[in-house]
């Protein structure tokens, strides 16, 4: 339906709104009884006046309306070349809400796959692939595949080199230009925001900095010419995508710097064991001809005392000299796997009381007591001496002369428990958590004994856990210390004499 003119319409506006109040007061003055007073007259004059004033106020307000409406329609002909009714104005608001929408959908879009890169960044693999990524998970995130990470400097150059990385698995970098260090030079002097839009002699950029500290000076950049700055949302975005890549890249860096740390560990540990069990065996050759020798010469007939007594201390020391050598080949061994006992049905009171008798301790009381019903051992006796011996040796180092080193076999369940208790300087609870340690020795320790090794629990345990067995340390400093030694065990046949209940040496 055509429209009247916008003259017509305010005529009309005007007509009614006039009209009404003309007709009332005519018929009020001209209608008016002969005998109305002029105060009567003019107060009904005066009703009527202001129902007139009311009746233009409410006609103004509806053609206010219509006049809003009508500027509506030109300011949508200036705009869009055509009038607006009312229904394309709510087809605008709902299109508006749909770009709402639909900017919100692909902001968690971004946000899901953001953290989907972040789960997937491949921190332990070789940095210089981690840094690809980074280029990936920045494209797919904005879907923009312009985007290119420029490594400025690195603290592992050989495992991450300066240069521009793009997506490509495996590809070389290329050289840095002047242009990625414009680029660079201008992200820093924008700190401390990670994010910014740059412009100089190459153009306009988006850039992130990756810069955390002295290990990495990297940036991302994507070229903006032409393109509307990025929203306070997108700035924020941006910066998510580039705490996630410095994040991945320093962890990259890390893990690069502690693995050849760990190899280079590594390749020491095997120099050492390779060491420990070259001397090993190149030293169980001449001590086993000192001892032959030294026992050849005692056994000639002439000899004095002195010469005797020179000779026996010869051998015992050659002896204790093997026993440590035998140590340091148990340790090479062990961390070989290579270790192999060779078990039997042992009486475990033969093994205490020869080893004792081998150590050679004269000053010493040694106090040997056996509990319960009969009971022999499973284990490698050549095996369960060495473990012996390196406890009884400790005991006797470790504590005052003259004070006794007391031994006491008993079960323990379906197995036997030897304990060999010493009254010496005992150990506090940091020292005994740390005792089975290779090469541990307290500073006590090294005091008293400067010459020892700091391997023998270290073997002890390991040859225990080899014989199905177990070792434990109960101590406390100044009160001196108990170590248990629990191995399978079994009740001695019937006919076998149990031990005497105490016995002294």
């Amino acid at each position: 339906m055509r429209r009247l003119g916008l003259p017509l319409r305010t005529f009309l506006a005007l007509l009614t709104a006039a009209t009404p109040p003309a007709l009332g007061i005519l018929v009020a003055v001209y209608l008016a009884p002969s005998d109305t007073t002029a105060a009567d007259l003019a107060l009904t004059v005066g009703g009527l006046i202001l129902a007139s004033v009311a009746w233009i106020a409410m006609v103004a307000v509806a053609y206010s309306r219509v006049m809003r409406q009508e500027l509506d329609d030109v300011l949508g002909l200036a705009e869009h070349g055509e009038l607006r009714d009312p229904t394309e104005r709510a087809s605008e608001g709902d299109a508006t809400h749909r770009r709402v929408a639909a900017s919100l959908d692909e902001r968690n879009r971004q946000v899901a796959e953001l953290a989907a890169q972040v789960s997937q960044a491949p921190i332990g693999d070789d940095p210089h692939l981690v840094a690809e990524h980074v280029v990936r998970a920045a494209r797919s995130v904005t879907r923009d595949p312009t985007w290119l990470l420029a490594v400025l400097d690195s603290a592992i150059p050989e495992q991450l080199p300066p240069g521009v990385y793009d997506a490509g698995a495996g590809s070389t970098p290329a050289a840095i230009d002047d242009l990625h260090r414009w680029a660079s030079v201008a992200a820093s002097e924008r700190l401390p925001a990670r994010t910014s839009r740059v412009e100089g002699p190459w153009g306009a950029f988006v850039v992130i900095s990756l810069a955390a500290d002295e290990s990495l000076r990297a940036i991302l950049l994507a070229p903006w010419e032409g393109r509307t700055e990025p929203s306070s949302s997108e700035f924020a975005l941006l910066s998510l995508i580039g705490e996630h890549a410095a994040t991945a890249i320093e962890h990259a860096l890390l893990y690069a710097r502690v693995h050849a740390q760990a190899e280079d560990i590594d390749r020491m540990a095997t120099i050492q064991r390779d060491f420990l069990r070259a001397v090993s065996h190149d030293l169980q050759t001449p001590l086993t001809s000192i001892r032959a020798v030294a026992a050849e010469l005692r056994a000639q007939a002439g000899l004095d005392e002195q010469a005797r007594s020179d000779l026996d201390l010869i051998e015992h020391q050659s002896d204790r000299l093997r026993r440590m050598v035998a140590q340091l080949l148990v340790v090479s061994r062990l961390e070989a796997g290579v270790v192999e006992p060779l078990p039997e049905v042992i009486n475990p009171r033969t093994i205490v009381e020869r080893t004792w008798a081998a150590l050679r301790a004269p000053d010493r009381a040694f106090e040997l007591e056996v509990t319960g019903p009969p009971l022999l051992v499973v284990a490698d006796p050549d095996r369960l001496e060495q473990v012996l011996w390196a406890i009884l040796d400790n005991a006797v180092k470790y504590s005052p002369a003259g004070r006794p080193v007391r031994v006491s076999i008993g079960p323990r369940g379906d197995r036997a428990v030897i304990s060999i208790t010493d009254d010496g300087m005992g150990m506090d609870a940091q020292t005994t958590q740390l005792a089975f340690e290779q090469f541990f020795r307290a500073s006590d320790a090294r005091r008293l004994a400067p010459d020892g090794s700091g391997i023998g629990l270290y073997a002890a345990r390991g040859l225990m856990e080899a014989m199905g067995g177990a070792i434990g340390i109960t101590s406390r400093a100044g009160h001196g210390t108990t170590v248990d030694l629990e191995l399978p065990a079994e009740l001695a046949a019937e006919g076998v004499a149990p031990a005497p209940a105490q016995s002294e040496h």
